[in-house]
């Protein structure tokens, strides 16, 4: 896993308060942005909501652009404006190391955005706090030993689709789920984007771990990877 990462901040979203608007929110994520040096990108999952914004305007020169049709920026700070889940995941890896900080302007309470700006330590633009219950785990110490193993196994190119990405990815949860250990799968999913897991095998590794919460079977149960005592050794390697 990577420790060398870019700094992730946030804009919070916060219900309790009426008057904390939309349009307040975007012009403090604005204004973060343009106080950052180098080339600035702004992220959006929808142009036309981002042009319709005043945000706009207090962003003059920076790339727009949404993750799919990225181009013409070649690192530097970004602002993801009401991130949704498929933004994060792009996010997850900093944009290919090119991010130099990152902020997300939080909008409704996902559980996964949450989850990640958590394990990440977000800190606010707002006040410099860290990320609410930044400092609890997200995982049992069992698991989140069992995630790094698996972390460290895969081949990430492969979006835990292969055939033995897939049977670590299965087995792993399996194995767990048969020791006792349960789960929240949107704090396994921001613990996995927050820690070498891409955008891609996220969406997979939650499809799998509600399976196995569920006591599916998978067709064909993927060949077991593991020596005897994997268990045994996650507990002796848990933080």
């Amino acid at each position: 896993m990577s420790t060398n990462r870019a700094p992730l901040f946030f804009v919070p979203w916060s219900p309790e308060e009426p008057s904390w608007s939309i349009d307040q929110a975007g012009i403090l994520g604005a204004d973060w942005l343009m106080e950052q040096p180098g080339q600035r990108l702004v992220l959006v999952s929808q142009l036309g909501d981002y042009k319709q914004h005043p945000m706009a305007e207090r962003t003059t020169g920076a790339v727009v652009a949404k993750p799919s049709t990225l181009s013409g920026w070649y690192g530097g700070p970004v602002l993801a404006p009401w991130s949704t889940r498929e933004v994060v995941g792009d996010l997850s890896d900093d944009l290919h190391g090119r991010a130099t900080a990152i902020c997300v302007i939080q909008w409704g309470p996902d559980p996964l955005v949450m989850a990640w700006l958590r394990a990440r330590r977000a800190v606010s633009v707002v006040d410099g706090s860290v990320y609410p219950e930044a400092n609890e785990p997200l995982l049992d110490p069992v698991i989140e030993a069992a995630m790094i193993e698996l972390e460290q196994r895969v081949n990430h190119a492969n979006g835990l689709a292969s055939g033995n990405d897939k049977a670590f990815a299965v087995h792993t949860l399996q194995k767990l789920h048969q020791a006792g250990y349960r789960w929240n799968v949107d704090h396994l999913g921001g613990w996995a984007l927050a820690n070498g897991f891409t955008g891609a095998e996220e969406d997979r590794l939650r499809q799998y771990a509600i399976k196995v919460l569920q006591g599916s079977r998978f067709s064909p149960q993927p060949t077991d990877p593991y020596s005897p005592g994997a268990v045994e050794r996650w507990r002796d390697q848990a933080p």
